[in-house]
């Protein structure tokens, strides 16, 4: 009996170390070799022991390397990556410590998420990990021996009981409870833990104007909101429709989701209004159509959402020299050639479901950037949770409208990032900080520019660490064809391209300088180098011509801004 004890408790012992034990994944993308150079650089591992006094530090190092995007790699650190992910957090010295907002953001958030998942046998670690996070994400205000400055005051949301009647709606079942069937099903849902969890409420804050503020105190880790799978608006909803119209977006689905979802958004809007099932979610976004089709203008007269709908004059004068606004015209050219191919052939062969007079330029536009800025990617769970494991097909991603979830607005140093792969047939938005009662609560949008934010969403960010300026360079001029094909051989070789490059405020990105060391390089020379130019240099002579060369890129930028600066200032008087 007593050797058979001893057994039995070495296998208890196992079990507990093997517990204690959490495995951060490691995508396999492009960028798999450099997040191995990088463990290896650190002398780390992505198993970390929840039993070791530093394990919290561990996790989060490993998570910021699983996390590291195409961004992030093209602007790697100056200083090397290992010293850069090992950096311990210090409270309020975020902006100097992490690698990108996104980066140390969505790091916490898995860090959290991957404890959580294993449950009681972590939940000692789990105050530890809080605190990190808390501390890795701390604004500037929240430093040490710095008087701190309140968030924002919340303010009632002043929007007609807008928001709080969504709220409601989704509690009640979303579009599920104006079908007894539905409703069932959402009942049997809500009873086996599938109910709605809201624990945010609308608001609005002096600088981001209509938002969404925690209704208590929350931990970091903590969901603000669970939504029941049932309560998302997706594609599913037009192609599952039983009718005529359910008929007509099944035979023309091939138009794709966003085109189709265009259409679905316009007749359930104009068309249905307040007898629509979806109509509390509608009344949320912006769809107003002052009750007309002039193709820019609301009934107010206010610009459009984003660039492709501003009057075209208007997007001339403030975005002329803007790279942006070509993308501009031709998003509103794009918008403009599917509605032409649409109608009135679609009113011609469907009357019923798609009658011209309601399907005007203007509605359509607003339903396509309605459907556009405010809708969210998602991923149905796949098995395996956050540390996956084998292998695994997951569903295609698809589209949603989320109820409540789209009150959040965006910042650079958001409170949610990992919002998007549903779980136990819900969308979840954890918090990777903690936040007090009336705090306003902020989602990503993704790393975006300035340029892609207003662009896709209407708006801009103060202080943007993700602006920057796109570059596209180009193989020499007039060189004989076995000196480019030199040139090309050697980016080849140090897996360069001429595009796509950008520049932004700091360091110059490592590929960028390489490529332009390549273009500039002296034929001779280049013949015989066998460096990395990313780091090595050509030649001495030539680190001034390719800092002159950029110099010279960067100069015809500006003077293409100044010249549509002088033209906007010109229009103006």
């Amino acid at each position: 009996r007593r050797p058979r004890r001893r057994r039995d408790a070495a296998a208890r012992w196992c079990v507990v170390v093997m517990a204690c034990i959490v495995t951060v994944p490691m995508p396999r993308d492009e960028h798999v070799d450099l997040r191995e150079k990088i463990m290896r650089a650190c002398g780390l591992s992505n198993a970390v022991d929840l039993s070791a006094p530093d394990f919290a530090t561990r996790l989060l190092v490993a998570a910021r390397v699983s996390c590291v995007d195409d961004r992030e790699a093209y602007f790697a650190p100056a200083g090397g990556w290992a010293a850069k992910v090992t950096t311990p957090p210090v409270r309020g010295e975020r902006d100097r410590v992490a690698l990108s907002p996104r980066n140390e953001t969505a790091a916490c958030a898995l860090a959290l998420e991957l404890v959580a998942e294993r449950g009681a046998a972590a939940a000692s670690a789990m105050p530890a990990v809080r605190s990190l996070c808390d501390a890795a994400l701390a604004p500037p205000d929240d430093a040490p021996g710095v008087s701190t400055v309140a968030p924002e005051p919340a303010s009632p949301a002043n929007d007609g009981g807008v928001g709080d009647a969504m709220i409601a709606w989704v509690k009640r079942g979303g579009a599920c409870s104006t079908s007894s069937t539905a409703a069932a099903d959402f009942e049997a849902a809500s009873d086996a833990g599938g109910r709605a969890t809201v624990r945010l409420v609308p608001a609005r804050f002096p600088s981001t104007g209509r938002g969404a503020a925690a209704s208590t105190d929350l931990p970091a880790g903590a969901d603000a909101l669970t939504i029941p799978s049932s309560a998302l608006l997706t594609s599913r909803v037009a192609l599952e429709d039983p009718t005529a119209r359910g008929d007509a977006y099944r035979t023309f689905a091939g138009l794709g989701e966003d085109t189709l979802m265009t259409l679905w958004l316009v007749y359930e809007k104009y068309a249905l209004g307040d007898r629509s099932p979806w109509a509390p979610l509608l009344a949320s976004l912006p769809m107003d159509d002052g009750g007309g089709d002039d193709g820019d203008r609301t009934a107010a007269g206010a610009l459009g959402l984003t660039p492709a709908s501003w009057p075209a004059e208007v997007t001339d004068a403030l975005l002329r020299g803007a790279p942006l606004l070509d993308d501009a015209v031709k998003a509103r050219e794009t918008t403009a050639r599917q509605h032409a191919a649409l109608f009135p052939a679609l009113g011609e062969h469907f009357p019923e479901v798609f009658p011209t007079e309601l399907y005007t330029l203007r509605r359509f536009r607003i339903a396509s950037e309605a459907w556009n800025a405010y809708g969210m990617t998602v991923q149905a769970e796949t098995v395996g949770g956050a540390s996956g494991g084998g292998e695994h097909h997951p569903p295609a991603p698809t589209t949603c409208l989320p109820p409540i979830a789209l009150l959040c607005n965006h910042a650079t140093w958001p409170h949610a990032v990992r919002y998007s792969r549903l779980r136990d047939d819900a969308l979840h938005l954890p918090i990777a900080r903690g936040v007090r009662a009336g705090e306003e609560i902020f989602v990503s949008y993704g790393a975006k520019s300035n340029a892609e934010l207003l662009l896709f969403y209407g708006f801009g960010v103060r202080d943007n660490p993700y602006d920057d300026v796109p570059l596209s360079l180009e193989l020499p001029q007039g060189e004989v064809r076995d000196v480019s094909a030199l040139r090309e051989r050697v980016l080849h070789r140090a897996k360069l391209s001429l595009s796509p490059h950008s520049v932004r405020c700091g360091a110059l990105p490592l590929p960028l300088v390489g490529t332009l060391r390549v273009l500039t390089a002296d034929a001779s020379t280049l013949g015989t180098y066998a460096g990395d130019p990313r780091t090595d240099p050509v030649s001495s002579e030539g680190e001034a011509a390719a800092a002159a060369a950029l110099c010279g890129a960067l100069q015809t930028l500006l003077e293409r801004l100044r010249a549509g600066d002088d033209a906007a200032a010109a229009c103006a008087a």
